[in-house]
């Protein structure tokens, strides 16, 4: 297995840009008020108006804040553990990493492109740039065939494949319902675009989420190694979307915003139920995953 020393230093770097943000996120509230803005398309929103996101809308701001408790309290111990687990030599601490990178590399482009412009920017920009190397030294670090070679018969290959096709489907079928309508009709999704000038967070999605799920699927059902490889972030990154998307909802209510009943079972309730899937079938990955029979000090790839 190779060491990778510049892990050393960029783990380390994203759990405190990840900590210095998210914590700005969620505790700086200076007390101020909801600001009035009219959008570039005519339209009159509200500005949240306090803390480090007074110039984010009054809509997601408390979505953000969500996303920085799940980042702060769920997702950045879950870093440093899988950190940790893998400097001992752990095959499933390297996985599990590759997972974590996957989702503050989300986080950080997230807050990089789709954010107002604050004095954290750079925070952001940095933490995005650091998040990408990470991913790319450990998912390219580990060798697909050494990999599926650890994995037992039972993992559940076919159950990860239909779930991620069903996963990238769905992302697609949600994004592209708030779009395509407006578009039809020449005009704007105002309700989802609030005053951005465009849909970061969809356009992630639909560009390349939805579809390293449905491609990952198809190396599923193939055999193929990198399947394997490529599905143990996915399902990771699922999982941890699922509690991003219950902690949102919490801050969203509690900022007394509220949602029609379809809304919490149809477009929510989903993002839950992809999330509940995807815990399982990642825990079913790990326990069909075995460790190396002689483990060195770092191990992240077949030399």
């Amino acid at each position: 297995m190779k060491k990778q020393p510049i892990l050393d230093w960029l783990i380390p770097l994203i759990a405190i840009l990840a900590l210095v943000a998210a914590g700005a996120g969620l505790f700086w509230q200076d007390g101020g008020a909801p600001v009035a803005f009219t959008t570039l398309h005519g339209e009159t929103v509200q500005l949240y108006g306090q803390g480090i996101y007074r110039f984010d809308w009054d809509f997601k701001a408390p979505i953000q804040r969500g996303t920085d408790a799940v980042t702060l309290f769920v997702c950045l111990p879950l870093l440093l553990y899988a950190f940790w687990r893998t400097r001992r030599g752990s095959l499933k601490g390297g996985v599990l990493l590759i997972g974590a990178l996957s989702y503050f590399l989300y986080y950080g482009v997230s807050l990089a492109f789709s954010m107002m412009f604050n004095s954290l920017f750079l925070v952001y920009t940095v933490l995005f740039s650091a998040s990408f190397f990470a991913f790319v030294v450990a998912i390219t670090a580990v060798s697909p065939q050494y990999l599926a070679a650890h994995l037992s018969p039972q993992t559940p290959r076919r159950g990860m494949a239909i779930f991620l096709f069903v996963a990238g489907a769905g992302v697609l079928f949600i994004w592209l319902s708030e779009i395509i309508g407006p578009l039809r009709q020449g005009q704007v999704p105002a309700e989802a675009l609030g005053p951005y000038t465009t849909m970061v967070t969809h356009a992630l999605d639909i560009a390349i989420i939805a579809p390293a799920t449905m491609v990952t699927a198809v190396y599923l059902l193939r055999r193929d190694p990198v399947g394997y490889l490529l599905a143990a972030p996915l399902l990771i990154l699922c999982a941890l979307i699922g509690a991003v998307v219950i902690a949102q909802t919490v801050f969203q209510t509690l900022a007394g915003i509220t949602f029609p009943i379809g809304v919490y079972i149809g477009m929510i309730g989903s993002w839950v139920v992809l999330g509940v899937f995807a815990i399982w079938l990642t825990l079913a990955f790990f326990r069909n995953l075995t460790e190396p029979a002689t483990e060195q000090p770092v191990t992240l790839s077949a030399a």
